[in-house]
């Protein structure tokens, strides 16, 4: 009997269930007319394409491009112009408290909007710059691995030996034309961050674009990821490297080799490699060895070392005092300071002075002492060429009290060393001493600006490597300038991608640091500041891209062809924009096109031949 129930249930709601059906079925045929405008489903866009950060205009999206590429009701309504949202984005910029919040911000624009983000720094290149790269980039790299949450760019470990170009290959732009790789063993003046080093490379990367405006889809930013010596990364649970300490030796010149040859494989012969905060020895190291095999720069020694003779070339004008009778002093014997010695020695030959001249008011001071010839061993073999045949002195003050330089330069990564009694020293002995601190970030600095001006009554020539506020000494504001790499390797960048040479000679860098200079003078020609201000780094850029540029072709490296007649033209052509445009095709009027009779219907004609 319960059987027979149940089934006499089932039947009841089965029969309500078709009968509902019927209902539903009569009621949509009545109120819904046919579905004719098949067109639409053809033309609907994916939604994920739009959102592609290359192309996404967010809100600036018109109505019209909305119905038309079926993403209205996917943003509010508000239609805003690109001025509304770069007030937006200002405004949540300045909301965040730390610098570190502010980069974090910055990267979640990166990755919405391209072309938003880009025109955002550029636009806003004085607040924007400290923080996408030094002196916030020092903290981002130490916090890397704590606030990673997406890749902005490619990791190449030990473990991919013998397949480095399989993984290069998985990049999705297939158009690379610059690369630029750390293997995270000096940061800065940070030291050994192994992983965390992509910091670095994507700031590198993103001032190609913001101040070189270099396409942003031809930059692959990359870790060679060998791991790392630092005991607080290896014990941290968050790292996202290699959790192995360095390889060194044959193995570790076997992983950047087979790294070099894959990126030409894969990317082509021209491909501009950019070699960021490789440890001092093995930065000097690969110069020699891929110099003149690959179109290849290390920023740390020939970047610094262009920036640190524009500031040199400016003092020479500011002074009236040939290069060659400043008494030049480097505090600090690294990458840094020793590619500003070996600059300034080839500009002072170029100058058709003897070697031996040359030399001879140049001075070296590292952590044991003033450089001199009876020295056992020289770690790096560069710096024996600047060797004194003095008695051994660690005292700097003594050293700057002794030799008087007028020229001090400072890359030793210890806040403080130029102390008042350095600074007074100088000011005693010259009218204008200049004074360059550039280690990053601010609290490494050799000095603040405060000091130089205060301790040498205002007459200081000061550039340091991060901003330092300006200074007002006896009612007069006195503006620090930024000894930055920023002034040299985005245009040398550019100009290189621009011609497509082979291989890059220490010559580029000379005509950089003399473009720099030469900048300097005419933007600011009263003025005795050894740099340019910030804000006209993307200007700088350029007018180095094309003296570099000019430099390649005349020397016949350039492999463009035709060769352009208007060298100008042509790297302002190549630069990369952020306006945004329309969304939609092109399209243009057609005229009425003639038309010819169709017979009737009913009539039995035939078509004439």
């Amino acid at each position: 009997m319960a059987c027979g129930a149940l089934k006499f249930g089932l039947r009841q709601n089965l029969s309500s269930l078709l009968a509902s059906k019927h209902q539903s079925s009569v009621n949509k045929s009545r109120l819904s007319p046919p579905l004719r405008n098949w067109h639409a489903s053809v033309l609907k866009t994916d939604y994920r394409k739009v959102w592609d950060p290359k192309y996404n205009k967010g809100t600036a999206f018109t109505h019209k491009e909305r119905q038309i590429l079926n993403i209205i009701g996917l943003y509010p309504s508000c239609h805003r112009t690109e001025k509304e949202q770069l007030f937006a984005v200002y405004t949540n910029f300045k909301a965040h408290k730390t610098n570190l919040g502010r980069y974090i911000y910055l990267r979640a624009l990166r990755a919405r909007q391209e072309r938003l983000y880009y025109r955002f720094i550029i636009d806003r290149i004085e607040d924007v710059m400290p923080i996408i790269y030094t002196p916030t980039v020092g903290i981002v790299c130490q916090n890397f691995s704590h606030i990673y949450h997406t890749s902005m760019g490619l990791y190449v470990s030990k473990y991919d030996k013998g397949h480095m170009t399989h993984v290069l290959n998985n990049w999705p732009e297939t158009d690379i034309r610059a690369v630029c790789v750390t293997d995270g063993e000096r940061i800065l003046g940070l030291g050994d961050l192994g992983a965390n080093g992509m910091g670095i490379s994507v700031g590198k990367l993103d001032l190609y674009t913001a101040l070189g405006r270099i396409p942003p889809q031809y930059l692959l930013p990359v870790v060679l990821d060998v791991g790392t010596n630092n005991q607080q990364l290896l014990c941290d649970p968050m790292y996202i490297g290699v959790r192995e300490e360095r390889c060194k030796g044959e193995e570790y010149d076997e992983l950047v080799n087979e790294f070099m040859q894959s990126v030409v494989k894969t990317f082509g012969v021209q491909t501009l490699i950019h070699f960021e905060d490789f440890a001092t020895p093995n930065a000097f190291r690969f110069i020699k060895k891929y110099q003149n095999e690959y179109c290849y720069i290390n920023d740390d020694i020939q970047g610094t070392a262009s920036c640190g003779l524009a500031g040199f070339l400016a003092a020479e004008h500011i002074t009236k005092k040939p290069l060659n009778e400043h008494v030049i002093m480097f505090a600090g014997a690294g990458s840094a300071a020793l590619g500003v010695g070996n600059l300034l020695l080839k500009e002072l030959l170029s100058r058709k002075i003897t070697e031996e001249d040359a030399v001879k008011n140049i001075y070296f001071i590292d952590v044991d002492g003033i450089v001199t010839k009876d020295r056992k061993k020289f770690i790096i073999p560069d710096i024996k060429r600047f060797a004194k045949d003095l008695p051994p002195e660690k005292n700097l003050e003594k050293l700057v009290e002794d030799l008087k330089p007028s020229i001090l330069l400072g890359a030793t990564g210890q806040g403080g060393i130029f102390t008042e009694k350095i600074l007074r020293s100088m000011a005693k002995n010259h009218k204008h001493p200049a004074i360059v601190a550039c280690s990053n970030p601010t609290n490494k600095s050799e000095c603040t600006a405060e000091q130089a001006y205060n301790f040498t009554e205002g007459r200081a020539l000061y550039a340091s490597g991060s901003p330092f506020p300006p200074v007002v000494i006896n009612g007069k504001r006195l503006t620090p300038s930024q000894a930055n790499n920023a002034f040299s390797f985005p245009g040398v960048a550019l100009g290189v991608l621009c011609t497509k040479p082979h291989t890059i000679t220490d010559e580029v860098f000379l005509v950089t640091a003399h473009a720099i200079a030469e900048y300097a003078r005419e933007f600011a020609p009263n003025e005795n500041a050894l740099y340019p201000p910030v804000k006209e780094a993307a200007n700088v850029a350029f007018h180095v891209g094309v003296a570099v540029a000019k430099h390649i072709i005349s020397c016949g490296a350039a492999t463009i062809y035709p060769i352009p007649k208007d060298i100008t033209k042509h790297v302002k052509d190549y630069q990369y924009y952020t306006d945004l445009g329309t969304a939609l095709p092109s399209v243009w009027p057609y005229p009425e096109l003639a038309r010819l009779p169709l017979p009737d219907r009913d009539e039995d004609t035939e078509c004439a031949d």
